[in-house]
């Protein structure tokens, strides 16, 4: 160490002179003043000027193309996690956009009276199936970038993985089980249409691996003691439920009072159960931390899109066909999504109004640990010479 000390010194000592030859200005010796002095104080102005600029309004960027930022808009319903009016904007804009190329290149329904009206509604049906599905990944990119999972409800989680895992089970069994198909027409008769579709499985598996990576996040970022946060009136619901699936398919297989469409009515059932209560323990979180700092905002604008879009399209196509027995018919999926509705306003008004301020806050503060002043590398460099200072100031006394 004291070596590298006396060598810097040195190389210090003999390259000053070399610079200061080189860079040597003329004097004017009836002023005493340098010839450039005046171009010097300029670049010093201008250098002063630049530097209160800065502290003022901070560092400046350079400009990213203006193709880039406008992808970096299109793809903020994932990458961004405030959800400001631009980015919105233009994040519902690329969902409808996705959605509606879609409804237009996929096959339309016939049973509409116009073939225009059809492409309407193929397009509303896509755009609120493509935001849903994408609503799943802004809290899994905003758990990988913050390295934590501090906001987000465990709760919430879990109960999102049993519900997904109830309404998997559902659509798989009711669309690929012949055995299963035949007790429904059975019962509701020979003509009876099965209520699933493959897009109702390929968005359930979907969900249920994504809620499943969200809780697998919990325990790989916070550890197992973030389980530990969780209610006694919640882990009673997640048990019961279990209970349920394991006695009703044991129930179901040895023919005891109920057959297998009973039992994916009765998933059915938890799944409904399960949404009326998941939001609770995330709107209960938010409003103790007064922040919604770690939850993504994102994925309540994508719900709330989705579920409008979906009763939109319920509504217009039983206005095409004069029959509202699609919403008459099945009062309680409609009044199950308005329930999902509700607390997507409610979750939109706490991070817009309530505790704006505070998540704004937290956000910058995980924004500056992300992007340090120091790198690792400088820091350890700090930390190397602190310990060898005093071995240093000993050598020179």
């Amino acid at each position: 160490m004291v070596r590298r000390v006396v060598a810097r010194s040195a190389e210090q000592s003999t390259t000053t002179p070399l610079l200061a030859d080189e860079h040597a200005v003329e004097a004017n010796p009836a002023s005493g003043q340098d010839v450039n002095g005046a171009s010097s104080n300029n670049t010093n102005n201008e250098n002063d000027a630049e530097g209160t600029a800065a502290l003022i309004f901070g560092p400046s960027e350079p400009r990213r193309p203006s193709l880039r930022r406008i992808l970096n808009l299109f793809l903020s319903p994932v990458t961004d996690e405030q959800g400001n009016a631009i980015s919105v904007l233009m994040g519902l804009f690329a969902i409808f956009v996705v959605g509606s190329l879609i409804g237009f290149i996929l096959p339309n329904d016939s049973k509409f009276p116009s073939q225009t009206y059809a492409t309407v509604s193929s397009c509303l049906g896509y755009t609120y199936f493509f935001a849903w599905s994408v609503s799943f990944y802004p809290q899994v990119w905003t758990n990988s970038r913050r390295r934590t999972t501090q906001g987000l409800s465990v709760e919430f989680s879990a109960l999102n993985v049993i519900g997904f895992a109830c309404y998997t089970v559902y659509n798989v069994v009711l669309f690929t089980s012949p055995y299963v198909q035949s007790l429904y027409k059975e019962r509701y008769g020979a003509d009876a249409k099965i209520p699933v579709q493959s897009n109702d499985v390929a968005f359930a598996v979907h969900a249920l691996c994504l809620s499943s990576i969200t809780l697998a996040q919990i325990l790989y970022y916070d550890g197992i003691h973030a389980t530990q946060q969780m209610s006694r009136p919640v882990v009673l619901m997640i048990v019961l439920i279990l209970v349920i699936c394991v006695g009703g398919a044991l129930m179901s297989a040895f023919k005891m009072h109920i057959n297998w469409l009973d039992y994916v009515y009765v998933l059915s059932l938890c799944k409904i159960a399960v949404t009326l209560v998941k939001y609770t323990p995330q709107v209960y979180l938010n409003w103790k931390r007064k922040s919604t700092a770690g939850w993504s905002v994102w994925q309540v604008l994508l719900d709330l899109t989705g579920g409008f879009l979906s009763n939109l399209q319920l509504v217009l196509d039983c206005t095409a066909l004069g029959d509202y027995s699609g919403i008459t018919g099945n009062v309680a999926k409609l009044l199950l999504g308005q329930v999902s509705i509700v607390f997507d306003v409610i979750f939109c008004t706490q991070h817009y109004v309530l505790y704006h301020s505070s998540s704004s806050t937290t956000a910058a503060a995980d924004a500056a640990q992300d992007h340090p002043l120091l790198s690792s590398q400088e820091t350890a460099s700090f930390h190397e010479s602190d310990e060898n200072a005093p071995e240093v100031l000993s050598t020179l006394t």
